[in-house]
């Protein structure tokens, strides 16, 4: 299971959190082994090898039962209610949910995890009735076959056929939209600092990934502290498109490549490296997504556009590089379902995505968001939502046509992409 693009710490108390955690960590089992135990181990349908590995060429219909029916459509909200969030750190600007709230006449609790083992681990106990839940598309199957997420009812939900990108209308992952909505998209390239690399220097290379690997740079590179978004990036750098390979070949090629970044320019795996650590100078490259790109002039030194412009990120020109969005479900022991339901189809309201946009620097897939004015446009922090010299981390529709995605793996290919992680990992500073 890939971490995420908010697997990070709080703004408020980043340093700390990183301080904590690291003598707190424990070891959780795999997100395959939490969700088959969320079932009955009898039950086949429930194990991961069992499921329809979704596709772009192969879609996934997933499936309904009996004993998990929607709600009926025509429902009052519920009265005094506390909608019950279950998302990502620091991924909901809190002034959205209390707007919908206000609306609603509820009130709202946000609970947060980093990782969708630590989500699952919670989640499996029982002990939660969380009523809306930020679930990652290659999880799916085995969410909804372990009966975790229950199926929507369209009728509360129509800023979905009114307001979002004909490509999610029925996504290959979820066809017909049975259990999940989409929340944000995302690109996965290069963030790097315009002072010290001009930009004509990396946009001028006929493989920009090799800057990663450049000796000249030792001590300021960076990549993810995640084991699908590091190893895709060595297959792509390495021509290989299919981002969920398994090819034993292909995966050891990416993580040999992988370890000469540790000989080559002491590479080091972070959380925060990209929206936090590169705007402070620590580093001059970064994987990156385009929504910690977007969102890391929170983190500059000084609230200028000096500080602004040094903030630069690489996407391929052809638009062929890595892909993904993120969705909003509703699980099946929600205690608030109508009002769950009402959350996600405000979500989708353009204002109130756009708002969000602004606070997490994840861009939702909008139809009325032009891709061509999210860089002059002034957002509600009163800035453009992406600067002009960010315009490559604008989110395209045609970019899930021409990108490559992160999609589910069987258990046993899973293995071998954490076993070359683990390997690298080991060499590796964090």
């Amino acid at each position: 299971m890939a971490t995420h693009p908010r697997e990070r710490p709080s703004r408020l108390s980043r340093r700390e959190f990183l301080r904590l955690s690291a003598g707190a960590a424990v070891a959780l089992p795999t997100t395959s082994a939490l969700l088959a135990a969320c079932a009955n181990p009898t039950t086949t349908a429930t194990k991961s090898g069992a499921f329809k590995l979704a596709r772009p060429n192969n879609p996934a219909t997933l499936p309904l039962f009996d004993s998990n029916p929607a709600i009926k459509s025509g429902l009052q909200p519920e009265k005094n209610a506390t909608l019950q969030i279950y998302n990502w750190d620091q991924y909901l600007w809190k002034k959205v949910a209390k707007s919908f709230c206000d609306k609603y006449n509820c009130n709202f609790q946000i609970t947060t995890f980093n990782n969708m083992d630590e989500a699952l681990s919670k989640i499996r106990t029982n002990q939660f009735d969380f009523d809306v839940f930020f679930p990652t598309i290659d999880v799916m199957g085995k969410l909804t076959g372990a009966k975790i997420l229950q199926p929507l009812n369209h009728d509360y939900i129509p800023n979905l056929a009114a307001n979002c990108w004909p490509v999610f209308q029925n996504p290959f992952y979820d066809q017909k939209w049975r259990y999940s909505v989409p929340y944000t998209v995302y690109t996965t390239g290069i963030e790097y600092r315009r002072d010290f690399i001009p930009d004509d220097v990396i946009w001028g290379m006929d493989n920009p990934y090799e800057i990663l690997w450049d000796p000249k740079y030792k001590g300021k590179v960076g990549i993810y502290d995640d084991y699908r978004e590091a190893i895709s990036m060595a297959l792509l750098k390495n021509g290989i498109t299919d981002l969920n390979t398994s090819k034993p070949s292909e995966i050891n090629l990416a993580k040999n490549d992988l370890i000469d970044l540790i000989n080559k320019v002491n590479v080091r795996a972070t959380i925060n490296g990209a929206y936090a650590k590169l705007p402070e100078g620590e580093f001059y490259l970064h994987q990156s997504w385009s929504g910690d790109a977007a969102a890391a002039w929170f983190y500059v030194p000084h609230y200028t556009q000096k500080y602004f412009k040094t903030i630069g990120y690489w996407y391929p020109k052809d638009r062929k590089g890595a892909v993904g969005n993120d969705l909003m479900a509703i699980p099946s022991r929600a205690k608030n379902p109508v009002l769950a339901h009402l959350f996600l189809n405000y979500m989708l309201d353009f204002k109130n995505s756009m708002d969000n946009f602004s606070w997490v620097g994840y861009q939702p897939p909008q139809v009325k968001a032009d891709p061509g004015r999210l860089t002059t446009v002034t957002s509600a922090q009163g800035e453009p939502y992406l600067f002009p010299w960010l315009a490559d981390a604008v989110v395209r529709e045609s970019d899930f046509k021409t990108g490559y995605e992160e999609l589910e793996l069987s258990p046993s290919v899973d293995n071998l992409w954490h076993n070359a992680w683990e390997e690298f990992k080991a060499g590796a500073q964090a």
